[in-house]
């Protein structure tokens, strides 16, 4: 059985040669397609006997990956980003020996603060298997028709990649994907994905009236779709944004948290804003009780599922709330013990490590 890494690269010196270097014990071939790079990237990736495609960049991700495709001779496919480190070795792979198997699952951690989820990352390498979306590209309808179709397998894989491209200033690809964006909902509006993605993307252009419009849109479609643990991301948008400081203050927050809990009650997202929610209306002792689930998740969130989750999420969010409760009762012992910890959890937040000197000082006064 050879395996084929298709990567598709443009100015990706930074990550290259590791991304490269950790896919050799694993792959038999590495497949780039090249879209413009003027650093070192191409160098960089024939210096590791990588099979390297020029091609011009066209606005199209799914068409630069399925030209990967197209000159990859194993009998499966591995599909990574040069910002992304696989984390395995061959012994991972003998899942792939059922005879049934079509598509196997990674471990998949989309940045180094988030919980990891399974994604579809390696399929057998058939004409009839191509990438569809200008981007967020996706093989999963052809992997789904030949599964369908041919009583084929998804199976679960050991291997695991780690993504670390989504660190600091994302403002240059919200740019890049704005009109991608746009031209893949006119092409699939009924894929949610899209719509979180636009949200996301309008708001880290600073306008939050468009990330609503794109979320509400969103629901729309969810309301008329059969139930999927993954629609909760949509709600979770739109609540958040209702507590966000550069977000909006929604009009329908109350019936709008009903309809998510009723759908969603065991979401970590749903819980949190319910929290919150419940928080605003009042009702401390059911925002308790909500805070204490997500901390009974703790560290990594629930296991198994189709979203990701930020890990803070089980650790350093929950107690801080909590904190705030407590200090808002003069509890001030007890705040500062769950500040603390918040702060272990989260050391870079100054907002916590301010509520920290805070509440030291609430606790001297009390104590005179």
């Amino acid at each position: 059985m050879l395996l084929s890494a298709c990567l598709i690269v443009r100015n990706e010196e930074q990550y290259l040669d590791q991304c490269i270097t950790q896919l050799h014990p694993l792959c038999d071939e590495i497949v780039i397609v090249d879209t413009g790079s003027r650093d070192n990237s191409l160098e960089i990736a024939r210096s590791h006997g990588a099979t390297v495609i020029e091609e011009p960049w066209c606005d199209d991700f799914a068409s630069a990956r399925n030209t990967a495709l197209s000159h990859a001779r194993g009998d499966w496919i591995l599909y990574i980003d040069a910002d992304e480190l696989v984390i395995a070795d061959r012994s991972a792979l003998q899942c792939l020996a059922q005879d049934n198997a079509v598509a196997a699952t990674v471990q998949f951690r989309a940045a180094s603060n988030l919980t990891t989820y399974p994604e579809y990352r390696l399929f057998r390498n058939r004409p009839d298997i191509r990438f569809r979306g200008v981007i967020h590209e996706t093989v999963m309808p052809d992997i789904d028709a030949i599964v369908s179709r041919e009583k084929g397998q998804i199976v679960h894989s050991a291997i695991a990649i780690e993504h670390g491209g989504y660190e600091g200033d994302l403002s240059h690809k919200h740019r890049r994907n704005h009109p991608m964006l746009l031209r893949a909902l006119n092409d699939w509006p009924e894929r949610l994905y899209l719509w979180h993605a636009l949200g996301e993307c309008e708001l880290g252009l600073g306008d939050a009236h468009a990330a609503q419009q794109a979320w509400r849109q969103g629901l729309q479609r969810v309301r008329t779709q059969d139930h999927h643990p993954a629609q909760a991301i949509i709600y979770a948008d739109l609540l958040s944004l209702h507590f966000r400081a550069n977000g909006a203050e929604l009009t329908d927050i109350e019936s709008l948290h009903e309809e998510a809990w009723a759908a969603h009650p065991s979401d970590p997202l749903i819980i949190w804003w319910s929290a919150r929610q419940r928080l605003a209306q009042g009702d401390r002792a059911t925002s308790r009780e909500l805070l204490a689930r997500l901390l009974a998740l703790a560290p990594d969130g629930p296991g198994d599922t189709t979203l990701s989750y930020d890990r803070r999420l089980f650790s350093a969010y929950p107690l801080a709330l909590l904190a705030n409760c407590d200090f808002d009762e003069q509890n001030y012992a007890s705040a500062l013990k769950r500040y603390r910890d918040a702060l272990a959890a989260d050391p870079d937040n100054k907002e916590i490590r301010t509520k920290v000197a805070l509440t030291q000082a609430r606790l001297m006064v009390a104590s005179e």
